[in-house]
């Protein structure tokens, strides 16, 4: 094995605990130097293969790929609905989600798990599954819940962004499933919004946005006609997926998110079930103006961050009397000029085109003022959740060199959190917390240290701080 054996913990949650005496190796045959006494343990999930399950297919209709551009063609998408573009492929619990024939009285909580950079989105729908179940029986998250939860009320969706390279069963619909690029510009290109692949079948010659697909599939969740029952949808992603979730939420102009301080104007009167974004252990944040947390400017020696020891404590790793968020100086940004450039910003970057996000979020900004993109982020229900042990540098992983933006953010995905998480508190209270948003307010958003955690899907959403996230 990896050097732990199964136990029990004092409150009688199934741990692993170290083996001394075992020399276990990585998959290239080298010695793995274990460094915790304990880590937590999977919650088990039914076994199933990729092809023990079913792949469905959410219609994407030509209207949601035009919403966003700025197509002179474009005077309105009024009738389009009816013509579809191709289909977003996704596993569920519950099989198709929509259908004629089919009303999902029963469902009450809905959660889309938006899956990594391994595109595993079978695994995604596992653990989610169990972890519904597991929920339901959890004594120390029940106590002091006003409502029972059911896993049969519960819906689960784990969409899949394939890419050409993934093994994608046959659909016997006409439209064929929807496709993003893995490799150029970026890896990953579905996790910032990028455009699908064209197909070079698609008569209508259109590709659609990875956000817009996530809109579809959010507002088939909102309609009154197929949940009508429906109270809560929680959209979760780790990793990629939690860039993906994060920027997702930034840019939306989804009339679901209809009960936020700046509602949608075309948001339906009917009651909208509300909608939760966690954002697990991204690599990386969207900021919304161009400043960061640098050393102050009278600091003589600068702080090596990459040498810094990083403690189990639940605190933050940041010394934030030695930092202060600012514009870089000019020094500072000769060394990553494109630091604010999308995807750690939201200046353009012909390189990595988005147009869902850079046109949705634009609609928002005056003359270089963000106060309305931030208040409307500010006012919807997001939680971040950042694995305690998820500390490792961007020096370590040769893979990520060159990362500069994201090294302006922090050295950790754990210390990015935390300064993202503190950039927000700063921009809320120079706004005064927007005003209105949850009246006495005096935060923005929630954020969880999930113990013992490094950089784990699994093990982020089965723990008592993803559980809460979830079902609070």
């Amino acid at each position: 094995g990896n050097g732990y054996e199964c136990a029990s913990s004092s409150v009688d949650r199934p741990i692993c605990v170290i083996n001394s005496t075992a020399h276990p190796l990585d998959y290239q045959g080298n010695p793995i130097k274990n460094k915790y006494e304990t880590m937590p343990r999977y919650r088990a999930c039914k076994s199933f293969t990729k092809h023990g399950i079913s792949l469905h297919g959410l219609p994407m209709p030509l209207s949601a790929a035009l919403s966003y551009k700025n197509s002179s063609s474009l005077t309105s998408t009024d009738g389009l609905e009816a013509h579809h573009m191709g289909q977003l492929a996704y596993y569920s619990n519950i099989g198709q989600i929509t259908t004629d024939d089919r009303v999902n009285s029963d469902i009450k909580t809905a959660i889309i798990g938006i899956h990594g950079s391994g595109r595993d989105a079978g695994t995604y729908l596992c653990a989610l599954t169990a972890i519904a179940v597991d929920a339901s029986k959890e004594r120390s998250f029940l106590r002091g819940q006003k409502r029972h939860l059911n896993p049969k009320d519960v819906l689960v969706v784990a969409p899949w962004f394939t890419a050409p390279a993934d093994d994608i069963p046959p659909t016997s619909s006409s439209l064929p499933y929807l496709q993003w690029d893995a490799q150029h510009p970026i890896f990953h290109t579905w996790r910032y919004g990028a455009e699908s692949i064209l197909d070079a079948n698609d008569k209508h010659n259109m590709t659609i946005s990875s956000f817009g697909a996530m809109d579809v599939l959010l507002e088939s969740l909102c309609d009154r006609n197929q949940f009508p029952n429906l109270q809560r949808i929680v959209v979760i992603g780790h990793s990629a997926g939690g860039q993906f979730v994060h920027r997702w939420a930034l840019s939306s102009n989804s009339w679901c998110f209809g009960n936020g301080q700046f509602a949608h104007r075309w948001a339906p009167k009917a009651a909208l079930p509300n909608v939760r974004v966690v954002v697990a252990n991204p690599r990386s944040f969207t900021y919304l103006d161009a400043r960061r947390y640098f050393v102050v400017s009278d600091q003589i020696v600068a702080i090596k961050e990459d040498e810094r020891s990083l403690s189990e404590d639940e605190g933050t790793l940041t010394s934030f009397n030695n930092y202060e968020l600012r514009s870089p100086s000019a020094a500072e940004e000769n060394e990553c000029n494109s630091f604010n450039k999308y995807e750690w910003g939201l200046d353009p970057d012909e390189r990595v085109p988005a147009p869902y996000v850079i046109n949705n979020v634009q609609k928002l900004i005056d003359h270089g003022d963000n106060t309305e993109l931030f208040c409307r982020y500010a006012s919807r229900d997001v939680a971040y959740l950042t694995g305690q042990r998820d500390v490792e540098t961007l020096s370590a992983e040769n893979r990520y060199k060159g990362l500069h933006g994201d090294r302006f953010q922090g050295p950790s995905r754990r210390e990015r959190s935390e300064r993202f998480f503190a950039s927000l508190q700063v921009r809320g209270r120079e706004l005064e917390f927007c005003g209105r948003i949850g009246g006495e307010a005096t935060q923005v958003h929630d954020r969880h240290i999930v113990k013992q955690v490094a950089h784990d899907h699994a093990l982020m959403f089965s723990s008592p701080e993803g559980i809460q996230a979830m079902f609070g």
